[in-house]
């Protein structure tokens, strides 16, 4: 093998020119095994949820219901079910047991004393046996089963409280319990609506004309956003850009927004705010419309668009700050790359691949946040960056904590504190990846994940940190940091973003995990460097080009990895330290290829107060 870099040159000339190919509808085999709702039995949302009614009290407070809303897997064209996924399928909806999450919001305070009473509706009530508990455990939230069969838990609120998230978790069989039909409560601190002459109060879409010296946007009801174009999938399957004038965006308790949001970018770096308990629901656009945003077709954009999003990248992009929102139910990525940004207490609810969580970016501040999606959940693709407080239910495919894709991000500073893995229900790899497998073979399922490439080089100007994790069931696997090619046959890689890559060149990765405490992995865990087979083709299919390796070559560089306070629960229950002498039996680690440095450690900590 040889470095090709005429080649590399001449394909980059002509990568340029196909940056507008139609990208859809997408083909891959997840989408050819996709059962979509009969159209006459798509779910209508808001919907109210049919498994579990919700009371609560602030301290001395009288008792006061609310609402309680749901998201059914398989219920609408943006989440169509896919039949290899352990979740129960959308057939008749309420002729058999589906797979859903119920979400409820709650108005707390800080230093308050919030409880709540829990009531099964679906197939209750609650039973002994349920062996009901609130995830994530580390918080110390003990629910008590009533005589009535109802649950009643509480929790304390910090001089600090800014958002928390808390699952009721109870098993019965395998059709009930919260694997299956989950209940997650968002207790919110308080959101002020805006008031003042420039703010406009939308109550429906006619309140969105003339704008002129309008900077906020207030949205306190059901509202389905309106947008430029035609919507192929009716009513709710459109995107509205927000103006370039309007700075802040504030969703009521009571909001409910089906459509997504595009901020107009004014090329200023104006901070622009999207905030308040509300939700935002990207349930009526088509998953397998998720690649179109470089479409031929303009009217297909938003299908192909982040649920929030900006138009355009200008050298000085606007900042986003989110506080408080709920987005569920995307076609696509919830968040576009946010740079800059602050994302405080900002909850999703996703099902499929492709339905990505928070994309982060360079200088980007996320706290607090809950995500259950179906790919990767907190994407830290840039540097310094920062997250704390992070509850993460993981799907059916994706990395917990992605690192990065390509060779672009340097990791340099980032930081996590405190990430909660209260599930993970990954059904693949169900055997340890093999290290000269062509294609992605599941290797981004896991709580750390690297699908990085050769030319990185990551943490090392400032190594980045993540401590503080708590897994709470035995993930597949724990690690799978890799350096191997791109599989530009995945789809949302084929045209407009597989990077083209010298694979002569040296990857380098440094990075400190720190205070894991994980049940043992099911499989091996990965950490190495790919090896390209005899006759492995590399793909362009955007230019109609294909490299083929000649031989068998080993990809080539550094990987050095801390791992201090590894705390592994064995299958016996027992709990031990992660050390060189148990890594490849009790911790499943063997590294491959190249230069692996894994160094294991003891030491004092301070763990993660909540």
């Amino acid at each position: 093998m040889f470095p090709r870099v005429a080649l590399i040159l001449s394909l980059l000339a002509a990568f340029s020119s196909i940056a507008a190919a139609q990208l859809c509808p997408a083909t891959d085999d997840a989408d050819k095994v996709a059962q979509y709702p009969d159209p006459l039995k798509l779910l209508t949302y808001p919907k109210t949820s049919d498994q579990y009614g919700v009371q609560y009290r602030v301290d001395s407070g009288t008792w006061t219901d609310v609402r309680v809303y749901m998201s059914v897997y398989g219920g609408t064209n943006a989440s169509p079910y896919e039949p290899f996924t352990v979740y129960l399928p959308f057939t008749n909806y309420g002729s058999a047991p589906v797979t859903s999450m119920s979400f409820v919001s709650i108005p707390a305070r800080a230093n308050a004393l919030v409880q709540l009473r829990v009531t099964k509706i679906g197939n209750g009530p609650f039973q002994y046996s349920d062996h009901v508990s609130v995830r994530p455990t580390p918080k110390l939230v003990f629910p008590f089963v009533q005589g009535d069969g109802s649950v009643e838990l509480s929790t304390f609120t910090g001089s600090n409280f800014a958002g928390e998230q808390l699952v009721l978790w109870w098993n019965r069989d395998q059709q009930n319990g919260a694997a299956q039909q989950g209940l997650v409560v968002f207790l919110n601190p308080p959101y002020t609506a805006p008031s003042g002459p420039n703010v406009r109060h939308v109550y429906a879409i006619s309140d969105l004309d003339n704008l002129n010296g309008i900077d906020t946007l207030d949205f306190e009801n059901f509202i389905q956003l309106p947008g430029p174009g035609y919507a192929p999938d009716g009513a709710g399957a459109e995107e509205y850009p927000v103006p370039v004038g309007v700075n802040n965006v504030f969703l009521g308790p009571g909001a409910w927004l089906q459509g997504k949001l595009r901020f107009e970018q004014g090329g200023t770096g104006q901070i622009r705010r999207l905030y308040g308990p509300g939700v935002i629901d990207g349930s009526r656009f088509n998953y397998m419309l998720r690649q179109c945003r470089n479409s031929k077709d303009p009217t297909l954009h938003p299908d192909g668009h982040q649920t929030v999003s900006f138009d355009g990248q200008p050298s000085n992009p606007d900042i986003l700050y989110m506080d408080g929102i709920v987005i569920t139910d995307s076609n696509y990525a919830s968040t576009t790359n946010l740079l800059g940004s602050r994302i405080n207490n900002v909850k999703i609810i996703g099902w499929n691949g492709n339905n990505d969580g928070l994309q982060i970016g360079d200088g980007t501040v996320a706290s607090n946040v809950f995500i259950r999606t179906g790919d990767d959940s907190l994407e830290l693709w840039g540097k310094n960056i920062t997250v704390t407080n992070a509850t993460v239910w993981q799907n059916n495919s994706g990395g917990v904590v992605n690192l990065g894709w390509d060779n672009k991000f340097t990791g340099d500073g980032n930081s996590i504190d405190g990430l909660f893995v209260i599930r993970t229900d990954w059904t693949e790899p169900s055997a340890t990846p093999q290290w000269n497998v062509a294609g992605l073979n599941n290797q981004n399922n896991g709580v750390f994940v690297s699908l990085m490439t050769p030319g990185t080089s990551y943490g090392q100007k400032q190594q980045p940190v993540y401590r503080n994790i708590f897994v709470e069931e035995a993930p597949n696997v724990l690690f799978s940091l890799k350096i191997l090619p791109p599989d530009c046959k995945l789809i949302g890689l084929k045209f407009d973003s597989c990077p083209i890559i010298d694979m002569t060149a040296a990857a380098n990765i440094a990075l400190t995990i720190e205070n894991v405490f994980t049940p043992q992995s099911l499989i091996g865990n990965s950490i190495g460097f790919q090896t390209l087979p005899e006759g492995f083709q590399y793909d362009y299919p955007a230019v109609g080009d294909t490299i083929t390796e000649p031989s068998e070559y080993p990809l080539h560089g550094t990987l050095s990895i801390n791992l201090t306070n590894v705390f592994l629960k064995l299958n016996n229950g027992f709990v031990v330290p992660l050390t060189a002498a148990n890594a490849s039996g009790d911790g499943m680690i063997t590294p491959h290829n190249s230069v692996v440095n894994l160094n294991y450690s003891l030491s004092p900590w301070v763990l993660f107060q909540p």
